[in-house]
């Protein structure tokens, strides 16, 4: 593994690692326990510095203070020792699984939004009378809104995005697609990722916009009657018409 080489299995880590022209952060995040995001990192970094080369060098200090002890225990006898080849055999492959399983998982969640994005829009198209795809655009004003009829994809509204942004008769219809694969995973996706969206969005609109998550998979029934009482209307994947019917009667 690049990374094992470059930094002398591990001994010899330095901010050249976390450039991204290196291309070796995200592998490096990775060498933690567990795991931490970019995200994550970025912002335990920013605790101790905002920008630049000190802003790395805390990136690295927060790497290097969470590294896994039962991947590298060469690096945490004192002295420090070298590594036997069988344990530097033994933490790339552990570590390459990590990053495989995470990706995939990434993978089969961006596949699964681009189907249900996708099957949104086609169902918008296709509907007798149907919505007029226009270029997406901010809306950070109500004199931005979409007119009646009209809809686009990716489009901020207020401080944060929509999968879908549709013009009614008086207000905007603003579309999250998630899908879920468990009653656990349901709240995440439903009620603190759309939830917070919309609230954001109301912060800026009021009543002038209509939160709504178009879902696929599993949720909890709890979780979806909690979104409904907080404002959130619910549609589903396989019933698109239910949306399309919504948005035209509200045109």
């Amino acid at each position: 593994m690049l990374l094992f080489e470059q930094t002398d299995n591990l001994t010899a880590l330095t901010t050249e690692i976390l450039e991204g022209r290196s291309g070796l952060r995200e592998i490096a995040r990775y060498l933690t326990a567990p795991p931490v995001s970019d995200d994550d990192l970025k912002t335990l970094a920013g605790l101790g510095s905002p920008s630049g080369a000190a802003f790395l060098a805390e990136m690295l200090k927060v790497i290097s203070m969470s590294l896994d002890p039962r991947r590298f225990p060469w690096l945490f006898g004192e002295p420090r020792r070298r590594p036997t080849a069988d344990e530097i055999l033994s933490a790339q492959k552990w570590t390459a699984g990590l990053l495989a399983a995470q990706r995939a998982v990434t993978s089969r969640r961006s596949a699964a939004a681009r189907r249900q994005e996708e099957a949104v829009e086609a169902a918008l198209l296709r509907a007798p009378l149907c919505l007029t795809k226009v270029r997406a655009r901010d809306v950070l004003s109500a004199r931005e809104f979409l007119a009646a009829g009209e809809f686009c994809r990716q489009s901020k509204v207020g401080r944060t995005r929509a999968d879908f942004t549709i013009g009614l008769h008086d207000r905007l219809l603003l579309i999250e697609c998630k899908s879920s694969n468990s009653e656990v995973n349901s709240y995440k996706r439903l009620n603190h990722e759309v939830g917070n969206k919309a609230g954001s969005w109301r912060e800026s609109f009021g009543e002038s916009v209509v939160p709504a998550a178009v879902l696929a998979g599993v949720f909890k029934l709890d979780n979806l009657e909690a979104a409904q009482r907080s404002g959130i209307a619910i549609f589903w994947e396989h019933d698109l018409k239910t949306l399309v019917d919504y948005a035209r009667l509200m045109r």
